[in-house]
């Protein structure tokens, strides 16, 4: 594995947030991916590429952390995507750049180079798709059909079925055998592809529409800046390299053997057309006031938080339920008045953060003493929710002297019967995450984020694990959820065996720490003690637990 080490940064244009990930010093090189991606492909190029360039690989607006252009229901168009990637490289002030995409990337990257040809040194573009209108037609009608979280799951099943389509079939809608095709991908990848496209949401036909309503052949002989149209052999839109239109000087065609070939072919022809060397500018200051996006690089990773800061406001340290991420927090967050700086770190391997190799809570508490350094941040709350009341009793063993006041909100006890030993207390917490070929895993972790809401514990569903709650948790919130299970489950089952001792009525008692909770909150079974009560409605939270801080 490379040891080249890949950023991660947020830039705020306008209204919107912007992902991207970065490597490497020098001239700058911008890549773009393919949909239904997100830059998260690009890490083993962006490796490849950072001992020659300062390599730049942006989420595409709706993909990643990166906010849409505008609503999922809406159809913005391909020059909507080169605007935006425009006004990206005005904010990281590069005047110039090379540009590799792929697939739906590389149609964005010829566009936006016949649109702003003195922005472009050279463009790579590995492999573009050529259709009449009658095709552009019937694939705008039947390729990107609404991505829409239901109840039942079943949307898990049709998305798996897409991702493994698309690997035999081109288009994938069409299964005859003419349109066979043979395209190898590991279950892993499949899996990448999944979770991108559950973070995408609806947002995934935004950038997949503008690309296939676009008729590329009219640009491509109009094109004034060296290009070179790459494709693999083994790639399904090899087959339109015969029907390229003439092209004028400069672009140039290259057909390599297999996908392990583009990444040299791409390195040769940038090196010859590579733009003035560039630097990234330094990260800028969010305004005040608004919920934002960070990534804090520790030195031996990063933390990727969610906040909301104030002027001279008080500091608060948000803590999400472990298996769950700061994203899940967006309504408290959101919520804050006063003079009030809420800080909602991705704990150690959840969400967006890097695991650190911490396991216990004492493990995270360290790193997020660590982290609330680099903000130069002393003295702070701690409000814990659910499992994370392990890690803030153990913020307050390791450093008393930086705490305030520590709440707990929505505690998460371990079932009496989780007690018997060490080794088996989480087994039947949670349910058997690995990825299998056929998707199953999806529809286990779906299953379990419903059941959980709505029994204690998850797996009992008797009348007497049911839960009290005014709603049934919502196909959105559930998709949410799934999307953090899914990113926290390399970390989440050690985390949770780790925190065991330190989740009990007794361990919550003996702390006297003040805790808020709904009326259907389980651990109101465990735990006798006044508790503060919590509406089922999130955004109701946020005025409830400043309020108890400062009381």
């Amino acid at each position: 594995m490379s040891s080249v080490s890949v950023h991660r940064s947020i830039v705020r244009i306008g209204e919107r947030q912007l992902h991207f990930r970065h490597a490497g010093s020098g001239a700058p090189v911008l890549l773009l991916h393919q949909s239904p991606r997100s830059s998260a492909e690009l890490v083993p190029l962006l490796q490849f590429l950072a001992p020659h360039f300062l390599a730049i690989a942006p989420d595409a607006p709706g993909f990643g952390l990166s906010d849409p252009l505008q609503p999922s229901d809406s159809a913005p168009n391909i020059d909507a995507f080169c605007d935006a990637l425009l006004a990206m490289l005005d904010a990281l002030q590069l005047p110039q750049v090379a540009i590799f995409g792929g697939h739906t990337g590389a149609i964005i990257a010829v566009r936006f180079a016949s649109r702003y040809p003195r922005r472009v040194s050279a463009v790579v573009a590995n492999g573009i798709l050529l259709t009449t209108a009658e095709e552009r037609t019937d694939t705008m009608e039947r390729y990107l059909p609404r991505m829409v979280p239901v109840w039942d799951g079943s949307h898990l099943a049709w998305m798996w079925s897409r991702l493994r389509d698309q690997l035999v079939f081109y288009p994938w809608y069409r299964r005859d055998p003419v349109n066979r095709i043979y395209w190898p991908q590991a279950l892993e990848e499949i899996e990448d592809g999944a979770l991108d496209l559950l973070q995408a949401g609806d947002n995934y036909r935004g950038a997949y529409g503008a690309v296939l309503d676009y008729a590329i052949e009219q640009d491509l002989p109009q094109l004034r800046v060296p290009t070179l149209l790459l494709v693999a052999q083994t790639d399904a839109l090899s087959r339109f390299v015969e029907l390229y239109p003439p092209l004028p000087q400069g672009v140039e065609v290259s057909v390599v053997p297999d996908f392990p070939d583009i990444p040299a072919a791409m390195l040769a022809f940038v090196k010859a057309h590579a733009p003035p060397l560039a630097a990234l500018p330094a990260a800028a200051v969010s305004p005040h006031n608004i919920v934002a996006g960070h990534f804090i690089d520790l030195g031996d990773g990063a933390i990727h938080l969610r906040s909301r800061v104030t002027a001279n406001g008080r500091s608060v340290l948000v803590l999400h339920d472990p298996g769950s991420s700061a994203t899940a927090l967006n309504s408290i967050l959101g919520g804050a008045h006063g003079d009030f700086s809420l800080f909602a770190p991705d704990l150690p391997g959840h969400g967006d953060s890097d695991a650190f190799g911490a396991t216990t809570p004492g493990e995270i508490a360290a790193v997020l003493l660590r982290f609330m350094d680099k903000l130069s941040v002393s003295k702070f709350d701690v409000i814990a929710f659910g499992g994370s009341l392990a890690i803030a009793l153990a913020l307050r063993q390791q450093a008393p002297q930086h705490l305030r006041r520590v709440l707990i909100a929505e505690p998460l006890l371990m079932p009496p019967e989780s007690g018997a030993g060490p080794e088996n207390r989480a087994a039947p917490l949670l349910p058997d995450l690995h990825a299998d070929i056929s998707g199953s895993h999806l529809t286990r972790a779906w299953y379990f984020l419903r059941d959980r809401r709505l029994f204690f514990p998850w797996h009992d569903r008797s009348a007497e694990a049911q839960t009290p709650l005014q709603r049934p948790p919502r196909a959105d919130e559930l998709q949410q959820s799934l999307i953090d299970l899914l990113k926290s489950r390399a970390v989440f089952p050690a985390q949770l065996r780790a925190a065991q001792p330190s989740l009990s009525g007794a361990a919550l008692s003996s702390s006297g720490l003040p805790v808020f909770a709904t009326q259907g909150c389980a651990a109101r079974r465990q735990f006798n003690q006044t508790i503060g009560l919590l509406p089922d409605e999130k955004f109701q939270w946020t005025a409830i637990l400043l309020r108890a801080l400062t009381n």
